[in-house]
């Protein structure tokens, strides 16, 4: 993935600015031999199975790219050689990793990182935060872009105001860990855009920023996905070819009281989102 200057404003202004036309076993381990104080940090002085501990300390290697996508994991004999546990609790600490999507094994080859993948449900309207939670991974974003544009004819039919009319558009590169999941192009009424700027884009979600500091009730969100083929803006941020296809989320999110807050379009990799729905038979 490309690093933070990669996503500069100054590379996608021109793609923006014509946006609307593109679419275990429960006793302390002891720290690592060779990494004392990092095994420590990884247990946070808490008492924690020796098989968490284990699996928090190779989580955060993931999550900081020090152990990168498809990279081979230390063996299972390393972990017992490093942490002085046994193979039934290192297995366990893979394990772990494995029902969390994090990693993937191959027998007589060992244990691999696995691309992320998040999960989106339908049934409920999620923050990127809450979505990518249960990878065990940090959710936080790199702030593009923040501008006040006219509004086009699709920004405002959904936000139902008048075409040309001012509107805050706010564009995030949203990562789980050091990975780039999505793209967030959000457009936003200037009452609601213009106090959502001076706030933490960064490490908040802007859900949260609403219901929490902004005092809005969100009450639901219309959502339409499609694939189309990504445009270049977002091929480079999200480090695919130009044209290969994208999911695209088109998310209009309402407050209880019926007002428009926000409409969004948000481009993901096919292979690092999936999406999940109940439905039941009647």
């Amino acid at each position: 993935m490309g690093d933070a200057a990669d996503r500069h404003p100054q590379d996608i202004g021109g793609d923006l600015t014509s946006l609307h036309q593109e679419e275990a076993a429960l006793d302390m381990v002891p720290a690592a031999k060779s990494d004392r104080s990092n095994a420590a940090s990884a247990q946070r002085s808490e008492r924690l199975p020796k098989y968490a501990v284990i699996r928090n300390w190779m989580i955060e290697r993931i999550t900081s790219g020090e152990f990168a996508c498809g990279q081979q994991l230390p063996s299972e004999h390393d972990i017992m050689e490093q942490f002085g546990v046994s193979r039934v609790t290192a297995r366990q600490a893979f394990d772990a990793l494995r029902s969390q999507g994090l990693v993937e094994s191959w027998r007589g080859k060992g244990y691999y990182v696995s691309r992320l993948m998040a999960t989106a449900s339908l049934e409920r309207l999620q923050s990127f935060g809450e979505m990518v939670a249960p990878l065990g991974v940090t959710a936080h974003s790199d702030v593009i872009e923040l501008l006040e544009v006219a509004a086009s004819d699709d920004v405002s039919d959904a936000l139902r105001i008048e075409k040309g009319e001012s509107v805050v558009r706010i564009v995030r590169a949203r990562l789980a860990g050091p990975t780039t999941v999505s793209l967030d192009v959000s457009y936003l009424p200037l009452n609601i855009g213009r106090r959502l700027m001076l706030l933490d884009l960064g490490r908040q979600d802007v859900f949260v920023l609403m219901e929490k500091r902004l005092a809005i009730e969100i009450g639901y969100a219309e959502i339409m996905i499609d694939t189309v083929p990504a445009p270049a803006f977002a091929s480079r941020l999200l480090n695919v070819a130009e044209r290969e296809s994208l999911f695209r989320l088109k998310r209009l999110t309402v407050s209880n009281s019926g007002d428009r807050l926000m409409f969004e379009q948000i481009y993901a990799r096919l292979d690092m989102m999936q999406f999940s729905l109940r439905v039941p038979r009647l």
